[in-house]
């Protein structure tokens, strides 16, 4: 598009990152505001900020004859990534670099010339000099692993197969996260392992913890480490229970990696006999009446519960909440919103009141002033947004501009042009 054409000050701008290498004063002085977490400028084009209004993270100069690769995705690069470059060129990292063990000194030094990192970069040790050379400017991180690694991209379960299928004393590299759901043979682990170096987190069983940890490569610093108790069932998804659910239950041990849900159908006789031990790194959803129950079979103290009162409403996606919903349930309600949820206009504000219990939201309410006033009279936890539905459309499209959530060129009614992308060359 030839911003040349614009109307001055006509023009906004939202990137993650702006290229300003090649702008002039003409095209800069058609830009009204400029939102950007990074702005690439040379010695000539720095004083064009002056013209307009901006909001910048990270002002870089460099200049506009260097060939730019901005990294914006993940990227896995092995030896062919550094061949048949005819000039070398600038690395901006905002993501995330692995290297591969076949990616050469010499390769490397030849393909990059600086390296502009704002991201994570993870290399094998033989490439350490060319990086720290070309570094320019760290504000990521910065990780080597051994040349003589397996590098594994992704997750890795580790069970008694996967085991058997490595070499003995293997250094494993692993990008993702490191899963043992069922306790292993320690002897295999000795056996099997050198070192592992993991660049997300680790979930483990208590009976493998010490010897894993033994084998976590001292260069790479140690990984937030869950242990799991042996004696518990792992369940790796949200868990709804239910009278009929737990029915054939009996003194269960549970470690919930996510969200549990009680409903309200379930007795304090049936969850006693059904459940002897509960733990959740997720949030605890529990009807009030079983909470002295509850309490004896899950620390509290330690874990994110909310009890409700009624009928339960979870919103996850989108709801509308219409009158006609509030009149066909007896009693109360509590609603856990991590959604949207949308009043309509005609719902009563009184008997909003009166029907909710108690409103945890961390997602998006959007409600007129009376229903607001109700909702927040009930209101135990806001840690999402409420918005105010008598102001119209106009906030909402506000609120998608600054999150880029509109095509990449806008043209409005008053002749201005919003521009959105992820890279914007200027």
């Amino acid at each position: 598009m030839n911003l040349e054409e614009r109307a001055p000050r006509s023009v906004r701008i939202n990137c993650g990152t702006l290229d300003m290498r090649e702008t002039t004063e003409q095209v800069a002085s058609r830009i009204l505001h400029v939102n950007a977490g990074t702005v690439l400028v040379t010695p000539e084009t720095r004083d064009f900020l002056s013209m307009f209004s901006n909001n910048m993270g990270t002002l870089i100069e460099v200049s506009k004859d260097v060939r730019l690769k901005t990294v914006m995705a993940d990227e896995i690069m092995g030896r062919d990534a550094f061949s048949g470059e005819v000039e070398p060129l600038l690395i901006l990292n905002m993501s995330n670099i692995t290297l591969e063990p076949d990616v050469t000194a010499e390769g490397l030094e030849g393909s990059w010339s600086e390296i502009i990192n704002m991201g994570n970069i993870l290399y094998p040790e033989h490439v350490a000099g060319p990086i720290t050379n070309k570094l320019t400017s760290n504000m990521g991180g910065l990780a080597s692993y051994r040349a003589s690694a397996q590098l594994i991209n992704g997750d890795v379960v580790l069970d008694e197969v996967y085991l058997a299928s490595l070499s003995d004393g293997a250094d494993l590299v692993i990008t993702g996260n490191l899963r043992i759901p069922e306790p292993v043979p320690d002897d295999a682990l000795d056996r099997k392992l050198n070192t592992v170096h993991v660049r997300g987190d680790v979930l483990c069983r208590a009976g493998n913890v010490r010897m894993l940890r033994s084998k976590y490569d001292p260069g790479a610093g140690t990984p937030q480490t869950t242990v799991v108790p042996d004696e518990h069932e792992l369940a790796e998804r949200d868990l709804s229970l239910t009278a009929g659910s737990i029915r054939s239950w009996k003194g269960r041990k549970i470690y919930a990696n996510g969200n549990v849900t009680i409903h309200e159908d379930i007795d304090a006789d049936a969850l006693d006999r059904a459940v002897d031990g509960l733990v959740c790194t997720g949030k605890v959803l529990c009807p009030e009446p079983l909470s002295e129950v509850f309490s004896s079979v899950c620390d509290t103290l330690n874990t994110d519960v909310f009890f409700y009162e009624g009928t339960l409403w979870v919103v996850e996606t989108d709801l509308t909440l219409r009158q006609s919903r509030l009149d066909l349930i007896d009693g109360t309600a509590t609603l856990y919103n991590s959604g949207n949820v949308a009043i309509e206009e005609d719902v009563d504000a009184g008997q909003l009141y009166d029907r909710l219990a108690a409103v945890y939201n961390w997602g998006t309410i959007t409600c007129f002033p009376d229903q607001m006033s109700a909702v927040e009279a009930r209101m135990v936890v806001n840690e999402g947004t409420m918005h105010n539905a008598a102001e119209g459309a106009e906030s909402d499209e506000e609120e998608q501009e600054e999150q880029g959530e509109h095509e990449e060129h806008e043209e409005h009614e008053d002749g201005t042009l919003t521009i959105n992308a992820g890279t914007y060359k200027l």
